[in-house]
C-alpha cells in the first residue's frame, strides 16, 4: 500500500511539472530578434557607421575652403634705448600692435569644387558600404540561425534512423571478426547499422559546428535549439521578388550597390582629373588687413593702417611639375572605367546566379515536400508488411533510409529557399532587416502566402 501511495505522489509531481512547463511562456529566439542583436552590436556595422560620420565631416571640411580666413594678431613689448654720450637721449618706450586679417579664396580653377564633389561622393559610397555591411551580416546571421535549425533537424533524423535501424535489424554490435561465419543477412544488417551510426556521428559533428558558429556570431555562451523558431516570409516580401531572370538583371543593373559604387569611382576619378588640370590654371585670392600700431616705430606715436589686395597667380612651373600627376589621374580614370565594365558583367552574373538559386530552391522544395510525404507512406507500408511477414527487414531498413534522406533534403531545401530570397533582394538592393521574417504568424520555411 505504501509503495502505491509513493507511486501516486511521484505521478502527481511529474504531472504538475509537465503542466507548469506547458503553461509557462517559453522565450523563443526569433530570427528577426537575433538579426537586430547582431546589427546593433557587430563591429563591422559600428565601424561602417563611423565611416559615414567621418565622410560627412569631410564634406564640411572641404566646403570650409571657401570660408573667410580671419585672424587677429597682437604684439606688445618695451623698447629701451641708451645713449652713452648723452643721457638725455635715453628712452624707454612701450609699444602695442593689433593686426586683423581677412583672407578669402576666390577661384582656384575648379580644384576645390572638384574636392567638394568628391567628398559628397565619398559620403554616398560610405552609406552604400554601410548597407552592404548590414546586409552581409543579415545574411550571415540568417545562415547561422537556419544552419543550426537544419543541423538539429538532421541530427534528430539521424538519431531516429539509427534507433530504427537498430530495432529493425535486431543488431546491437557492429563489430565482426573475419571468418565469423555469420549469414549474409546478418552482415548486411550490421553494415546498415554501422552506416547509420557513422551518419549520426557526422551529423553530431555538423550540429556542434553550427552551434559554435551561432554562438560566435551572436556572442552567446550557449543556445537552446528548441527555442529557435522557423521563420516565415511575409507575402509583401514575396511580392517584391522579380518574376523572371531578365527582370532581376534589369533591377540589378539599376540598383546594385557594388555597381553604383563603381560608377561613383568613375565620377571621383573624373573629379581628380579636373583637379589635376586645375593645377595648370590660375588662382585668385583676396586679402584685407587692418592694423593699429602704438609706438610701433618707437616714436611715441600711433597710427592705423588699412590694406586690401587681390592676388592672381599663374603656376608657370606647373606646366612640367604637375604633368606626372595629371597623367596618373588620367590613367586612374581609364582604370575606373574598365573596372566599371567588369562590375557590370559581375552584376549581371550575380543577378542570374541569385535568380537561378531562388528558382531552383523553390522547385526543389516542392519536390522535397512531396518526396518526404511519399517516403513516410512507404515506410508505413513496409512496416505493416513486415508485421504481416510479407517482406523482410531489409525492405524496412531501405524505407527508413529513404525517409531519413528525404527529411534531410527537405531541411536543406527549406533553408536554401529562404536564403535565396535574401540573396535576390540583396543583389537588387531591396533587402531590409525587417524583411527577414513575418512575426505576425508562425509557419515553416515555406514562403507561400
Amino acid at each position: 500500500m505504501m509503495i502505491k501511495f509513493k507511486q501516486f505522489i511521484c505521478y502527481m509531481m511529474y504531472s504538475f511539472i509537465a503542466f507548469m512547463l506547458l503553461i509557462l511562456p517559453s522565450k523563443s529566439e526569433t530570427l528577426s530578434e537575433m538579426v537586430d542583436v547582431v546589427l546593433s552590436s557587430h563591429e563591422d556595422v559600428i565601424n561602417a557607421k563611423k565611416e559615414v560620420e567621418e565622410a560627412g565631416r569631410d564634406i564640411t571640411d572641404s566646403i570650409l575652403a571657401y570660408a573667410p580666413d580671419l585672424s587677429w594678431k597682437y604684439e606688445s613689448g618695451r623698447n629701451d634705448k641708451y645713449d652713452a654720450a648723452t643721457a638725455s637721449s635715453n628712452s624707454q618706450l612701450n609699444f602695442d600692435t593689433h593686426d586683423l586679417t581677412w583672407k578669402q579664396k576666390i577661384m582656384d580653377s575648379g580644384a576645390t569644387m572638384s574636392e567638394i564633389s568628391n567628398k559628397r561622393l565619398e559620403l554616398k559610397k560610405s552609406e552604400l558600404e554601410l548597407t552592404t555591411a548590414r546586409n552581409d551580416l543579415l545574411i550571415e546571421a540568417a545562415d547561422a540561425y537556419l544552419g543550426l535549425i537544419k543541423a538539429n533537424e538532421k541530427l534528430e533524423a539521424s538519431i531516429s534512423a539509427e534507433a530504427n535501424t537498430r530495432q529493425t535489424s535486431g543488431q546491437e554490435e557492429i563489430r565482426v571478426q573475419v571468418g565469423s561465419g555469420l549469414a549474409s543477412d546478418v552482415l548486411k544488417a550490421k553494415r546498415q547499422l554501422a552506416n547509420a551510426q557513422k551518419t549520426l556521428i557526422s551529423d553530431e559533428k555538423s550540429f556542434k559546428s553550427a552551434k559554435f558558429t551561432y554562438e560566435k556570431l551572436f556572442k552567446v555562451d550557449d543556445v537552446n535549439v528548441n527555442q529557435l523558431r522557423k521563420p516565415r516570409l511575409a507575402p509583401s516580401v514575396i511580392s517584391m521578388m522579380p518574376k523572371s531572370m531578365e527582370a532581376t538583371v534589369v533591377m540589378a543593373l539599376a540598383n546594385n550597390r557594388d555597381l553604383r559604387i563603381a560608377k561613383m569611382d568613375v565620377d571621383i576619378a573624373k573629379n581628380d582629373l579636373s583637379s589635376a588640370l586645375a593645377n595648370f590654371g590660375p588662382t585668385v585670392d583676396a586679402e584685407a588687413k587692418l592694423s593699429y600700431k602704438d609706438d610701433a616705430s618707437h616714436t611715441t606715436g600711433n597710427h592705423y593702417e588699412e590694406q586690401m589686395k587681390v592676388t592672381v597667380e599663374f603656376p608657370i612651373s606647373g606646366l612640367y611639375m604637375e604633368m606626372p600627376g595629371y597623367l596618373n589621374d588620367r590613367s586612374a580614370l581609364e582604370r575606373a572605367i574598365n573596372d566599371l565594365a567588369l562590375k557590370e558583367r559581375d552584376t549581371i552574373k550575380a543577378a542570374k546566379d541569385a535568380w537561378i538559386e531562388y528558382a531552383n530552391a523553390r522547385t526543389m522544395l516542392s519536390y522535397s515536400e512531396n518526396e518526404a510525404t511519399i517516403a513516410k507512406e512507404l515506410l508505413t507500408i513496409a512496416q505493416k508488411e513486415r508485421a504481416a511477414d510479407q517482406t523482410d527487414a531489409a525492405a524496412v531498413l531501405a524505407a527508413e533510409d529513404a525517409l531519413e534522406s528525404s527529411l534531410k533534403d527537405l531541411s536543406d531545401d527549406s533553408m536554401s529557399l529562404l536564403t535565396s530570397v535574401y540573396e535576390v533582394l540583396d543583389v537588387i538592393d531591396l533587402l531590409q532587416p525587417e524583411m527577414v521574417e513575418d512575426n505576425s504568424r508562425e509557419g515553416t520555411f515555406n514562403t507561400s502566402s
